[in-house]
């Protein structure tokens, strides 16, 4: 779920942000892209999540036979990774400054570039994972964009509330059109030893333009780019999301 650290802390929410994730999300993320991506792929071919978070996305690669890496720059949040996804290698990096020889086959990140602030420090990222990839890999991740169809509920101020016996997770997001952020506030209570402990951590994601995001993954050099909705893949919710398909060309002659 968290790529890089602007400015906001991920660790203290990490606890209630693993007992909250539901494994069927997971398990129906993992359906859509067996159309998207993971029908181009080999049986064994190595796959990267970025901003993994608590790995339940990489578990349900694992158990599909893939080899399989999360990475993700909250170190709390990849402790349950490795619990979730024991058999899976995990990475503590900001994106941002990962460097990687040709390793992967695929890449796939989801509502994880939204963190990234600015087109250069995207197109960074887009470099780094073109980097970081096999030729003929493919890179498929999901991002909000100003010019979805299914903007004007992505882009609206909302609040979430979800009560339980051991923890309340609250959070809080207000868009701004002019700067096209989004300001996320999340404040959990945890009950530990029978006392309830506040944590707090605010961070803002960015909605681009599609042709933004067009042009950088063609200035990097990736090629075959294509933007979907994953409603058209089989998405149950309402609005579905951006979803962005493209590949590392073949260089072998």
């Amino acid at each position: 779920m968290y790529l890089a650290n602007n400015d906001a802390n991920h660790d203290p929410i990490a606890s209630v942000y693993n007992a909250i994730g539901i494994a069927s999300e997971a398990e129906t993320i993992a359906l859509i892209l067996e159309q998207l991506m993971l029908k181009h792929l080999s049986k064994e071919a190595h796959i990267l999540d970025i901003g993994c978070a608590n790995g339940q996305l990489v578990q349900q690669f694992h158990i599909r036979g893939y080899q399989t890496t999360g990475l993700d720059c909250s170190e709390k949040l990849l402790h349950y990774a490795q619990i979730n996804a024991p058999e899976s290698k995990f990475i503590l990096s900001d994106i941002r400054k990962f460097e990687s020889l040709p390793t992967y086959d695929a890449v796939f990140s989801r509502n994880t570039l939204g963190f990234i602030l600015n087109l250069d420090e995207l197109t960074t990222v887009f470099r780094n994972v073109y980097a970081a990839m096999h030729n003929n890999g493919l890179f498929v991740f999901t991002i909000v964009t100003v010019d979805s169809v299914s903007r004007e509920s992505l882009l609206e101020d909302f609040n979430i509330c979800d009560i339980t016996d051991k923890y309340v997770y609250l959070e809080e997001g207000k868009y701004n059109p002019e700067e096209r952020t989004r300001e996320l506030k999340s404040t959990t209570f945890e009950l530990i030893n029978g006392m309830w402990k506040r944590s707090d951590s605010t961070l803002l994601d960015k909605a681009y333009f599609s042709s933004e995001i067009q042009s950088a993954l063609e200035n990097v050099g990736f090629i075959e780019i294509n933007h979907y909705n994953s409603k058209d893949f089989g998405d149950p919710t309402p609005t579905g999301e951006d979803c962005f398909v493209c590949r590392k060309p073949s260089l072998t002659r």
